[in-house]
């Protein structure tokens, strides 16, 4: 119970000390002692699916939120505010120049997250751990061998990841450019209610006051519990899933931009 009142409102350790009656050093071990139990299991309860019957299953969840076909996966990234650290400060400083890490994340139909990398500074662009992530190479290597993922235009158009039309000019176009915001949206309400549940890493919890390594444990922590949550199906909070470190795009500026004619057969053929 300890760290469950410390995740789900990010209190301070005096104040969950108080609450519990036990000292504030008894609450700080507890609290890193579940965090790296939920961190161990974190491969069984956060798991992308590679079988193709999986893979067809996610594919129709997505299928149903916008009529966008094959997508296996929605992906974005969200910050979350630590303190400063002693070491390296100056590189989780984020474009809103706060301190924090920017943690990836790849989420189903029904929000729950398949794929999570929490390890990066806040000063990492979205582009740089998505290539340096696990699941890019599923993708490069064709362990994931059919449909695509959708993300925003901070990441570089792939075979496998599709991102909106800049500018579009077409009604094809912009009825792709709905279909894509509709389910992308997805992993937008996944983040904004991973931190609904679990305020200790949303900025209505403050700040988290530990290293930047404990704090991404945290943060796979509260995944799995989320995860957790919604195959037990966990009545939801309230909707109002807002993810308030969600920091304003950057356009992916970089030369790997392969996806353009798979992303424009798709247009042609479905929109």
């Amino acid at each position: 119970m300890v760290a469950l009142r410390f995740y789900a409102t990010g209190s301070f350790q005096l104040v969950n000390a108080d609450v519990h009656n036990i000292s504030k050093s008894s609450v700080s071990n507890i609290t890193r002692d579940v965090t790296q139990c939920l961190v161990r299991v974190c491969q069984q309860y956060v798991v992308m699916p590679t079988d193709p019957v999986e893979l067809q299953s996610v594919m129709q969840g997505f299928y149903n939120v916008a009529n966008f076909p094959n997508v296996v996966g929605a992906i974005d990234g969200t910050h979350i505010r630590i303190r400063a650290p002693s070491v390296d400060e100056h590189i989780y400083v984020n474009r809103k120049n706060y301190h924090s890490v920017n943690v990836q994340g790849v989420c189903d139909s029904d929000m729950k997250f398949m794929n999570i990398v929490a390890k990066w500074p806040g000063a990492t662009h979205d582009a740089f751990i998505w290539a340096n992530s696990n699941i890019s190479e599923m993708f490069e290597n064709r362990t994931i061998g059919h449909g695509w993922l959708l993300g925003d235009s901070g990441y570089p158009l792939r075979p496998w990841l599709l991102t909106p039309v800049l500018n579009p000019g077409t009604r094809q176009q912009q009825r792709y450019n709905e279909a894509h915001m509709q389910t992308r949206s997805m992993v937008e309400r996944s983040f904004g209610l991973l931190k609904s549940r679990f305020r200790c890493i949303d900025t209505s919890g403050g700040t988290l006051l530990y290293t930047p390594k404990r704090c991404c444990d945290i943060v796979i922590a509260v995944v799995v519990l989320h995860n957790m949550c919604i195959i037990h199906r966990i009545p939801l909070p309230a909707d109002n899933f807002e993810d308030r470190g969600r920091l304003g795009r950057q356009h992916y500026n970089g030369n790997l931009n392969d996806g353009a004619a798979v992303r424009q057969r798709l247009i042609n053929g479905r929109f």
